[in-house]
């Protein structure tokens, strides 16, 4: 969510001081007194009043002969709602009431907001207003600036839309009479002196001149809203709120709402609520997500102006916000861009299943979504899905038909993006499991198209049966001329060539004998020779 630099304080109703012998409410020591020209705020407009909120809107103007002078501008409202006036002395004050105590500085940031802060600033108190350092009543009521000071872009004129919140239920706002002959700023400070001398005479119908010692606490109405702009220029001086400051016309907030009951919820919104992983615990913070937004809600939210009103059930129970107010503001999540609103769940709430809704200020319910509170829910399990995952993305897609690879591959995607997110449940997991094993069995295989058999090559003879003319090479000798024992090879020689080895064993053989026999032969005739 964008975050302006938005923070709310209490008005210091007792920062007063003596200027000239006349009491002055001035938080400027140096503040410019020279023509304004034509800076001016334009008459302010209100919109979208809850019981607790409303925005106010104006336009602005900074003057060209000052628009080079500036070093910052802060817009602001100043709301005063006084109920109750105890006088202690009957003030003597004069002057003109043009200056603001409003600085700008201090206070506290909306993101700082807390159940304590946030009662501190805007519930009804009891607060000294001071003449100087003397104590001239005390007054019982709300009293609270809202001011931003990051809003200005640097341009001389615009439109400048704030939210109010801390406002009471069906309370009116506006602007009592102040101090005679003013038109536009009354300080709060100056009605205030005016009411306690008011109760004063009420208090001494004679008019003497008394220290109201018979003053007793007086119900009053007196009311104070304006909005403006505090100028500092870059020598150090600032145009009082004060001098631009516009009233805001007078206007009522709604009746909080009244929480439907649990039978009441209507079965179907257009907006959708999610807790993260369904769970909250009692006395924590709860963030919900809101989804489906219209475009008017989505346009508020992201002006930081949604303010709803939540309820946890059985049985209704409002719901607070984390900074204590008594709704809920819709924001934008700057890391996921989704809408969403915390609201502390109540620590005396029983564990078990609930419910949680959000109506407008209207009292229309936005949506409503179950919660289980306490019993922290087993851990989720992924493993399945993972196992899932690895399996299917080993798959080729060349393996199967378009149309059935379609939608498993987009079945892998979503499983892989459950797999990936952080607040998955155990339902989401195990849909995602299921859903790529469905769309793997309906994997079907593409039909394969079969080659063509090679036939086998003919011997290229010329067209007949002869055996071919072409001599062996020299390297188709053996490497080894007596063959291994154990040359498989030689085991495998055919038997054509097995009979020619014995063939010619034959033949030697008798050659052999016929050799002996002619050497016999030879022998005898030379012996017979020798006899003669």
């Amino acid at each position: 969510m964008r975050r302006f630099g938005k923070a709310m304080a209490a008005l210091a109703v007792a920062a007063c001081t003596l200027f000239g012998g006349v009491a002055t409410a001035n938080a400027d020591e140096n503040y410019y007194g020279g023509d304004l020209g034509s800076t001016k705020v334009g008459t302010p407009a209100v919109s979208d009043v809850g019981a607790h909120t409303a925005n106010v809107s104006f336009d602005y103007q900074i003057d060209p002969s000052i628009l080079p002078k500036v070093q910052s501008v802060c817009f602001a409202v100043e709301v005063m709602r006084v109920t109750s006036i105890k006088p202690i002395k009957d003030p003597q004050f004069g002057g003109v009431p043009s200056h603001s105590s409003l600085s700008c500085s201090g206070g506290t940031s909306d993101g700082d907001l807390t159940s304590g802060s946030y009662q501190s600033i805007f519930g009804t108190k009891t607060r000294p207003v001071k003449l100087d350092e003397d104590v001239q009543s005390y007054a019982t009521g709300q009293m609270f600036s809202s001011y931003d000071t990051d809003m200005w872009n640097h341009a001389a004129s615009g439109t400048v839309q704030m939210p109010v919140i801390g406002l009471q239920s069906n309370t009116t706002y506006g602007n009592t009479a102040g101090y005679p002959h003013v038109d536009d700023y009354t300080d709060s400070w100056w009605k205030l002196m005016i009411k306690t001398q008011d109760v004063c005479k009420l208090a001494d119908p004679t008019g003497a001149s008394l220290a109201c010692s018979n003053a007793y606490d007086q119900p009053v109405d007196v009311r104070s809203l304006y909005a403006g702009m505090r100028i500092v220029l870059k020598d150090g001086s600032a145009i009082n709120f004060g001098r631009t400051a516009k009233p805001i016309s007078d206007f009522t907030t709604k009746a909080e709402p009244v929480a439907k009951p649990a039978e009441a919820l209507p079965s179907k919104t257009d907006a959708k609520l999610d807790v993260a992983n369904g769970h909250a615990e009692p006395g924590q913070t709860a963030r919900v997500y809101v989804d489906n937004l219209k475009a008017e809600a989505k346009a508020k939210a992201d002006a930081n102006s949604l303010f709803w009103y939540a309820y946890i059930y059985s049985e209704p129970q409002a719901l607070t916000g984390p900074n204590g107010s008594p709704f809920v503001q819709v924001q934008k999540e700057a890391s996921t861009g989704k809408y969403y609103f915390d609201a502390v769940i109540p620590a005396g709430l029983p564990a078990g299943e609930h419910k949680i809704s959000v109506q407008d200020e209207n009292g229309t319910v936005q949506a409503w979504t179950p919660v289980t509170v306490g019993d922290a829910p087993a851990p989720v399990d992924k493993s399945k899905l993972t196992a899932a995952v690895d399996a299917a993305g080993k798959l080729a897609e060349k393996d199967y038909t378009a149309d059935s690879w379609t939608p498993f591959a987009k079945a892998l995607a979503d499983a892989k993006a459950v797999a990936a997110k952080q607040d998955a449940s155990q339902a989401d997991v195990d849909a995602a499991v299921k859903a790529l094993a469905d769309a793997q069995a309906g994997l079907k295989k593409a039909e394969t198209v079969p080659s063509k058999p090679v036939e086998p090559s003919k011997p290229d003879n010329g067209g007949n049966n002869k055996p071919s003319n072409n001599k062996p090479s020299n390297n188709n000798k053996p490497a080894n001329d007596k063959p291994a024992a154990d040359d498989k090879k030689s085991e495998s020689k055919n038997d054509e060539q097995s009979d020619l080895a014995k063939t010619g064993a034959s033949v030697i053989g008798v050659a052999g004998i016929l050799a002996l026999l002619v050497v016999l032969a030879t022998g005898l005739l030379v012996a017979g020779k020798a006899r003669r």
